[in-house]
């Protein structure tokens, strides 16, 4: 009886670390052929951006982005699988073998361009900054020596950060450079901390800072915003089939409505 026991166990090991061997292995072919076979899209996303991503009442990751990603999903004939995690992490996913797409309303910039490759742009932005409504910050110019709350890993933090790429150098710079830099997980904890007057302004992309400032009580978005900026979706650097595929379903969805609904349905 011993004996088989043990027997029973050892198939039990082998059976474990074959699963884990086969977990770790990750996605191996991230082309539209090899998503197919695969059977899933798996998308990387970072579900605190309302409301391109964002959890509903019931837990489920929802919002533009999801929408689209169940309509490239259909295209593609698989299973849609959204993968929650911080935003830094979202930007490594495809190069890491953990997704095949990042779509967390990511901002194309020649810097990220060169460690990802990306799809045409999917939609329009802008970069804001929310204060307290008695704040004398109305632009990027009043920041000059303030405490600044952002994202980890966003915009946020490279222009609050003075990077040249997103905040421009000498006489071009967008914003004057803030005194301390305070950096969150996530946009919501940024501006709650703002609220509770831990930092003196939030930046932030438009549509999340406009639904965080309709939840909060005593904030605003300041009249003058930082610069406009432009979404898209990110895959594996190299990854040339599923850029020319991911244009070419865009440029579907726009001819046969589907992203004019998308948009509606979020945007009005």
């Amino acid at each position: 009886m011993k004996k088989v026991l043990i027997i029973v166990l050892a198939m039990i090991m082998i059976a474990s670390c074959v699963f884990a061997f086969a977990a770790c292995k990750g996605i191996e072919d991230s082309t539209p052929e090899g998503i197919k076979a695969y059977g899933k899209l798996v998308i990387a996303t970072n579900a605190y951006f309302p409301p391109f991503e964002y959890k509903n009442e019931k837990g489920k990751i929802v919002g533009w982005d999801m929408d689209f990603a169940a309509a490239l999903a259909e295209k593609l004939g698989v299973k849609l699988v959204i993968k929650n995690m911080e935003f830094d992490s979202v930007l490594l996913a495809p190069n890491a073998n953990k997704a095949h797409i990042s779509m967390a309303g990511i901002s194309y910039s020649a810097k990220r361009d060169e460690t990802l490759d990306f799809s045409q742009g999917v939609f329009n932005s802008t970069q804001v900054i929310i204060v307290k409504n008695d704040s004398t910050i109305n632009g990027p110019f009043d920041l000059e020596g303030k405490t600044v709350g952002v994202q980890s890993g966003t915009v946020g933090q490279s222009l609050a950060e003075m990077d040249p790429d997103w905040a421009g150098e000498g006489d071009e710079v967008c914003l004057a450079a803030p005194k301390t830099v305070k950096k969150f997980s996530t946009g919501a904890e940024a501006v709650l901390d703002l609220v509770k007057g831990g930092v003196d302004a939030v930046i932030i992309d438009k549509y999340p800072a406009e639904n965080y400032v309709k939840n909060n009580e005593g904030v605003k978005i300041a009249a003058e915003p930082v610069f406009e900026d432009e979404y898209a979706f990110a895959v594996k650097e190299g990854n040339k089939e599923l850029v020319d595929w991911l244009n070419q379903a865009i440029d579907e969805m726009k001819a046969d409505g589907t992203m004019d609904a998308i948009n509606k349905k979020y945007f009005g």
